[in-house]
């Protein structure tokens, strides 16, 4: 039954639906309601591919019913039925949304007809909503690479390179390193930007869940599937389906995957039709697939498919040269009724001093931290409040490098002074967890000749 089309009848002729029944129940899985009432509570619970609605429901007016029965289910195929063709019934329930205008008694061939008519035009309405609901209304400047540095001018280069192609690409690099905004960035130059793109984050979705999100389920697969679900590959047909945190997958689950990469084709849940897709698939991971798979825990033969062009993102601190412009991307992002704010010297170099172990994403969310604790238009140290930013090293490991002794071969005077200084400066700020105001007031120095201190030293590039 889960295979079959469904039809709902919708006649206060008893008699007819009885007959329906008898002459269709071996092609089609028949439901019957004899008012809009009861139709609309079939439809609310069962998922049926198409409505077969009588012109007159004895004091009711089938025309009218077509409005509420797309309210309750609006991609479903609604045909009038009527025991004479009236040429202005015909074209008033066109208007009002009806596929289709049926005389009885039926013809068997033409309601065949009719069902595929209606189950292709439902598939393809599917179809775009999934897909305008996988895409949401993501922008120009939501894909919007941002970069100086030679590392990302690379990687960049290695995205361009494989626009063009189909070949499955995987993107590694740590948490907020930006793997999804370069996927994106990829689609959008492949093809002139009018491959859809659909992402999966595989590691938000329950793992029960996972599979009907990927491959669809049609309504009855599962307890709570009252209605026919669009996977994601089945969506992303002709485009991109970028699934992010691969490496969270189960076993179970990469087989099946493996297989629909291998034929590009899969069945949704609670059906044995096959669906025929075609895609790429671009994979990202903030773990090491060569560690899982040393481990057991991700199948070879699946990142070899996966892993046919391979893109790495290095993380934000090895490439602090984009940090400012960076910055002023996310200052103009969350610019507060369209005044942009700046960032002073000092500000900027305790954010480019800082390891940024959330990489870009924490960037992000402490630039907009700022624009909030800003008053004025220029963002200054004193607009950090102190658990914004914290220094990586523990007081116990900036203890023992302040009192670790100093080599005294081929140390001149002033080089051991500098030495111990620096130290001493060093020691000081990582205590006081790298807040420079603080830090000036213990060496009881102004901030500027720390600052000019902590550069002369080399303790801040």
């Amino acid at each position: 039954m889960a295979n079959k089309h469904r039809l709902l009848f919708i006649d206060d002729d008893s008699d007819f639906l009885i007959s329906m029944k008898m002459m269709l129940c071996n092609d089609f899985a028949i439901l019957t309601a004899q008012s809009i009432a009861e139709g609309l509570t079939v439809l609310e619970s069962q998922d049926v591919d198409l409505v077969l609605l009588d012109v007159g429901l004895g004091e009711e007016n089938g025309l009218a019913g077509i409005k509420k029965i797309h309210r309750v289910h609006p991609s479903v195929g609604v045909a009038m039925l009527s025991g004479l063709r009236d040429t202005k019934t015909v074209v008033r329930a066109i208007r009002a949304g009806a596929i289709d205008y049926l005389t009885k008694p039926l013809d068997a061939c033409e309601l065949f007809e009719l069902v595929e008519k209606a189950i292709v035009v439902r598939d393809l309405q599917e179809r775009r909503e999934a897909l305008w609901r996988a895409q949401g209304c993501v922008s120009s400047q939501d894909v919007e690479l941002v970069y100086r540095s030679g590392k990302m001018r690379k990687v960049i280069e290695e995205a361009d390179r494989v626009r063009d192609y189909t070949a499955n690409v995987l993107i590694v690099g740590r948490t907020g390193t930006g793997k999804e905004v370069l996927a994106r960035y990829i689609n959008k130059g492949s093809n002139g930007g009018k491959r859809p793109f659909v992402a999966v984050n595989c590691a938000a979705i329950p793992e029960h869940l996972l599979e009907s999100e990927l491959f669809g389920h049609e309504a009855g697969a599962f307890t709570g599937a009252n209605r026919r679900r669009i996977g994601k590959f089945e969506v992303a047909d002709g485009g991109d389906i970028f699934l992010d945190e691969i490496s969270t997958m189960k076993l179970d689950l990469q087989v099946k995957l493996l297989r629909v990469l291998q034929e590009k084709e899969f069945c949704r849940l609670g059906s044995n039709t096959p669906i025929k897709a075609d895609f790429r698939v671009i994979s990202a991971s903030n773990q090491s697939l060569t560690e899982l798979l040393e481990k057991g825990a991700f199948r070879s033969d699946l990142y070899h498919r996966l892993r046919v062009m391979e893109i790495s993102i290095p993380p934000l601190r090895e490439r602090i040269e984009d940090i400012p412009l960076l910055a002023d991307h996310f200052l103009k992002k969350f610019a507060n009724g369209g005044v942009k704010k700046t960032i002073s010297e000092i500000a900027m170099a305790r954010l480019m001093e800082h390891a940024w172990p959330g990489n870009v994403r924490e960037l992000a969310n402490v630039i907009q931290t700022l624009t909030i604790y800003t008053q004025g238009e220029v963002i200054d140290e004193s607009a950090f409040p102190p658990w914004l930013l914290s220094s990586s090293a523990t007081p116990q490991t900036a203890h023992a490098v302040a009192t670790a002794p100093v080599s005294l071969a081929g140390t001149s005077y002033k080089q051991y002074m500098q030495e111990a200084e620096r130290r001493y400066i060093q020691f000081t700020l990582e205590r006081n967890q790298g807040d420079k105001s603080k830090t000036a007031r213990a060496l009881d120095m102004g901030r500027t000749t720390l600052y000019a201190k902590l550069k002369e030293l080399g303790v801040m590039e």
